[in-house]
């Protein structure tokens, strides 16, 4: 798999020049370069997305493509998967305002985020986080906003979300969360700079290397949930 390239949206308390971020960025661009199929072949190539007679498109599914990066991730490098850095639930929430009244208010934070893919710490202490995007583009702002808060809560040092490039969003189940769709809100993520007192937010991009139109080349699973399970609805 291609690693095309690295989009630091803000980065504050010179992180991006730290010996941690460079290590980390290493390992985990390592860890893409090792995503092939057929496994073993050294290659990601893709069957080219078709339509179908009933109108449909066969596409490749993505789960594959985040089992084996996290497999690399672990096995070869080290990380810890499905880990956290303890925020969310029970988090002092900020003072609000209600209106009309215009009283001060807290709302109570009751729901968890729920883990990151995969994190750890390098030697010199940088901690980070990094989510690998399978589900639709809410998917994709729900995985930012944990990375910001996280990185605003001073929980993680490096927040980074990993997406398809369009070319490869192409022929992946429909939908999927992509940088193409991403672009438009990147000014936003850039602006909550000021929120984070050390820490960067990045989104890295990844492609495919190859495109084939044979046939007896399978494509990638689907999975069984989110946009792929709304996908087999479409074929029936």
């Amino acid at each position: 798999m291609k690693w095309l390239r690295t989009i630091v949206l803000f980065d504050q308390g010179k992180v991006m020049s730290s010996d941690g971020w460079a290590d980390l960025h290493t390992s985990y661009v390592s860890a893409i370069k090792r995503i092939d199929f057929p496994e073993g072949s050294g290659t990601l190539r893709l069957r080219r997305k078709v339509r179908r007679p009933d109108g449909q498109w066969s596409r490749n599914g993505v789960v594959y493509l985040k089992s084996r990066f996290v497999r690399s991730m672990v096995e070869d490098e080290g990380w810890k998967p499905e880990g956290s850095f303890g925020f969310g639930k029970n988090a002092a929430p900020p003072t609000l305002t209600q209106y009309p009244s215009g009283d001060p208010y807290q709302e109570p934070i009751t729901s968890e985020f729920g883990g990151f893919d995969l994190c750890t710490t390098a030697p010199d202490g940088t901690r980070i986080a990094i989510e690998w995007e399978t589900g639709n583009i809410s998917s994709s702002h729900r995985s930012m906003n944990k990375l910001a808060l996280a990185l605003a809560g001073g929980s993680i040092e490096a927040g980074v979300l990993i997406v398809p490039s369009r070319n490869l969003y192409e022929h992946l189940t429909d939908r999927i969360g992509n940088i193409g769709e991403l672009s438009g809100y990147v000014a936003m993520w850039h602006g909550l700079a000021l929120s984070v007192t050390r820490g960067l937010l990045a989104i890295t991009v990844v492609e495919h290397d190859d495109l084939c139109d044979d046939e007896a080349h399978p494509y990638l699973t689907v999975g069984s949930d989110g946009r792929a399970r709304e996908g087999r609805a479409k074929r029936r």
